[in-house]
C-alpha cells in the first residue's frame, strides 16, 4: 500500500516539513488539492519537490459544481487549471466530485465534455455539510456512469461510504463491496461517526468506522490518502500521528 499525504496547492509552506517525512518513509506520494488561482504562483515550488502527485479538483466550496448548467463556465476554468497542475507535474488521476444540488446527468453530461482519461469521480455522502444533496453518492448512479462509459475509474472515500450507509440503512461494507466493481484508482481513509449521514472526517482513532475492515479491500499496491484534520499550528505533526495509528493497524491486519 503507498500512503498519500493531502496537502493544498497554497501549502507551499509545508513542503520542507514533507520532503523531510517523505525521506523518513511517512508517505509515498501527495495528493494535491488544487485552489483556484494558485498555479501561477505555485507550481514552481510543487515542481521543486521531487514526489509524486495525484490532484484534486476544486469542488463545489471552491468553484466547480458539474451537477450545475448554469456553472459550465466557471467549472471549464477552474477544471482548465487543474488538468494545467495536472500535465506539469506529469499526473494521471484528477480526482472530482459530483457536485451537489443540481442533475446527476449534468455532472456526466459536463465531464463527457472534458474528454479526460485521467478523471475519476470519487463517491459522496447523499448529505452535504451544508444539508446540500450531493450526487455520485450511491452504487446507482455510478452504475450509470461505468454503463455510459464516461470514466474507467472511482477514487473510493470509505468515510462518505459510512455516510451513504446510513441514508440507506445498510452497512458500510455493503456499499463498499458494490463501489470495489467500479475500478478505485484510489482510496481516502479518515475516521468519523457511523451513525452520521454527514461526513465528520476525524483523525484516526478517533472515531468508530470500520477501519481496520476498509484496509482489507485494498489491494496490495493501492493508493491510500489519508484525509484527517490537521492544526495549522501543528504543521503536520497530525498527519505523523495518522500515519503511525495506520502502519499499526496494518500490523494487525498482517497478523489475522
Amino acid at each position: 500500500m503507498k500512503i498519500g499525504l493531502k496537502l493544498h496547492s497554497t501549502n507551499v509552506a509545508l513542503i520542507s516539513d514533507a520532503r523531510e517525512l517523505k525521506a523518513k518513509e511517512f508517505f509515498d506520494f501527495v495528493e494535491l488539492y488544487v485552489i483556484p488561482e494558485s498555479y501561477k504562483n505555485t507550481i514552481e515550488n510543487w515542481k521543486s519537490f521531487d514526489v509524486p502527485y495525484v490532484i484534486h479538483a476544486p469542488h463545489s466550496y471552491h468553484g466547480i459544481n458539474f451537477a450545475r448548467a448554469d456553472q459550465l463556465e466557471a467549472n471549464l476554468k477552474n477544471i482548465g487549471e487543474t488538468q494545467l497542475f495536472a500535465d506539469t507535474l506529469g499526473v494521471d488521476i484528477i480526482i472530482a466530485h459530483g457536485g451537489n444540488n443540481g442533475s446527476f446527468d449534468e455532472t456526466l453530461r459536463q465531464i463527457s465534455l472534458l474528454d479526460d482519461s485521467r478523471i475519476v469521480l470519487e463517491n459522496k455522502p447523499k448529505l452535504g455539510l451544508n444539508n446540500e444533496i450531493c450526487v455520485g453518492w450511491s452504487p446507482a448512479e455510478f452504475r450509470k456512469i461505468f454503463d455510459e462509459h464516461i470514466i474507467n475509474g472511482i477514487a473510493l472515500d470509505f468515510g462518505h461510504a459510512s455516510c451513504a450507509a446510513r441514508s440507506l440503512d445498510i452497512d458500510v461494507m455493503d456499499i463498499v463491496k458494490e463501489l470495489m466493481f467500479f475500478n478505485p484508482k484510489i482510496f481516502h481513509l479518515s475516521d468519523g461517526d457511523s451513525l452520521s449521514e454527514q461526513d465528520k472526517h476525524f483523525n484516526l482513532g478517533k472515531g468508530n468506522l470500520k477501519l481496520l475492515q476498509f484496509m482489507h479491500v485494498i489491494p496490495v499496491n493501492g493508493l491510500l490518502t489519508i484525509e484527517t484534520p490537521r492544526e495549522p499550528s501543528k504543521g503536520l505533526t497530525d498527519f505523523i500521528d495518522d500515519v503511525k495509528f495506520l502502519k499499526k493497524l496494518l500490523a494487525t491486519k498482517e497478523n489475522l
